[in-house]
């Protein structure tokens, strides 16, 4: 009793003293709420009384009320203790043209490729054709020519892109020679539209940060097109070579070759030349790195921090010679971190637990369950690492399947979805 009535005097003493204080010195910013919680958490604290739990529940509603908000708004916009940029970098655009059969596919597949990690988007001229007109058969439509395509709808899609949102395309069918399913383009760090005039409006070539022009042998160029229109486009030998006389050659010297003063980097033999590729790559990656952080083009992206632990383990999963079981152990200890450092930007409120001591203990509690959601086949490589972490969480799986080649993300489909039930009322 005597030490509890010693710690009730001292407590007030410091109370009588700090009234003093604020009454002659300047007037001050008020404290934030954690601030005030934190002062009057210690004062009760300092009188160690159980009557005063109750105004400590008080007081923790109160606070928890005024901060919540605060505290999800606090951990979705600020990252490693740099806040959010609002306004959304630039994507760098790249030109690719050439004449038909070139290997401007090629050569943008395998940008891509070398790119890596950075989040690319192809773009097709060929998407924008405007179609054939009524009673014209299509062995008479010169597809070649500028007014077969429709570069007012790519300058828009170009611009809305630009500005980080996603945008449906109709694509062409060159078959069926009508538009098809639509394609769904997302905000990328690089955007690479490929096309045979893609150079020619002038409106669209002032839009891209670097124009690249696939030279390629005139003879191989037409034996790359017979193989594709006749296995993919329905086409005979004998049309394919009457559209290329009549259509194809002249416009490439009329149309598409004048083009080649405007490009940046010329690519002699397409796909096949690695060394120009790969310079091409390098110098990408460069202007990217210097542009600004991926972040600012992804606001909810979030990043470890730099640290020598992490450098150690990408070390280690850059080893081709590691064994299979340290590559394991070690990525589970990774995206362990990830998922400490992801829980840590979620919103909570302070808790106090008695405990059989009758102490009170003051801690933390998230304001919603947590469910995690796993994309397979990727993401069930976190699974292990987030029941570790939170044994209570539960998990839901998605299937993501795409039919077309890795860079097009046109075909995605969700082919398996298994979510629990509250997912909607959760943090997740």
């Amino acid at each position: 009793m005597e030490s509890n009535e010693a710690n009730i005097g001292e407590a007030e003493m410091l109370s009588r003293v700090s009234a003093l204080m604020r009454d002659h010195l300047p007037e001050r910013v008020s404290p934030s709420p954690s601030e005030d919680w934190n002062r009057r958490e210690g004062s009760i604290r300092a009188r160690g009384s159980h009557a005063d739990l109750k105004e400590l529940d008080e007081l923790n509603k109160e606070v928890a009320s005024a901060e919540a908000q605060g505290e999800s708004a606090k951990s979705g916009s600020q990252v490693l203790g740099v806040e959010e940029q609002s306004t959304v970098v630039e994507p760098f655009i790249i030109g690719v043209t050439g004449a038909s059969a070139s290997g401007k596919t090629t050569v943008c597949e395998k940008i891509i490729q070398g790119l890596g990690d950075h989040r690319c988007v192809l773009v097709s001229l060929d998407w924008f054709c405007q179609g054939i007109p009524d009673n014209v058969d299509s062995s008479a439509y010169n597809f070649d020519h500028p007014d077969a395509f429709d570069f007012n709808n790519l300058y828009q899609v170009l611009k809305l892109m630009q500005k980080g949102q996603p945008v449906d395309v109709p694509t062409y069918d060159f078959k069926t020679h009508k538009r098809s399913a639509s394609v769904l383009l997302n905000a990328a760090e690089v955007i690479i539209v490929e096309g045979i005039l893609t150079f020619y409006p002038r409106f669209i070539r002032k839009m891209m940060h670097m124009k690249i022009f696939v030279d390629e042998d005139a003879d191989v160029c037409l034996c790359r097109r017979i193989r594709r229109d006749i296995e993919f486009r329905g086409r005979t030998l004998s049309q394919v070579l009457n559209q290329y006389e009549k259509f194809v050659k002249p416009a490439y010297d009329e149309f598409i070759f004048p083009t080649k003063r405007h490009a940046d980097i010329i690519v002699p033999r397409g796909g096949g030349n690695h060394v120009a590729i790969n310079l091409i790559v390098q110098h990408i990656a460069l202007k990217l790195q210097q542009e600004g952080d991926f972040r600012k083009l992804y606001p909810q992206l979030h990043r470890l921090e730099d640290n020598s632990q992490i450098r150690g383990l990408h070390t280690i999963f850059r080893n081709t010679d590691v064994s299979r079981e340290d590559f394991v152990f070690y990525a589970d200890r990774l995206i362990r971190l990830v998922v400490e450092r992801g829980l840590g930007l979620l919103p909570f409120n302070r808790e106090i637990v008695t405990t059989p001591t009758g102490e009170p203990y003051f801690g933390v509690a998230f304001v919603q369950g947590i469910i995690g959601v796993s994309i397979i086949r990727s993401g069930e490589a976190m699974e292990t690492s987030l029941r570790a972490v939170c044994k209570t969480a539960r998990i839901g799986k998605m299937l993501i399947a795409s039919d077309g080649p890795k860079h097009d993300l046109s075909n995605r489909r969700i082919a398996y979805c298994s979510l629990p039930e509250e997912i909607h009322r959760c943090v997740w």
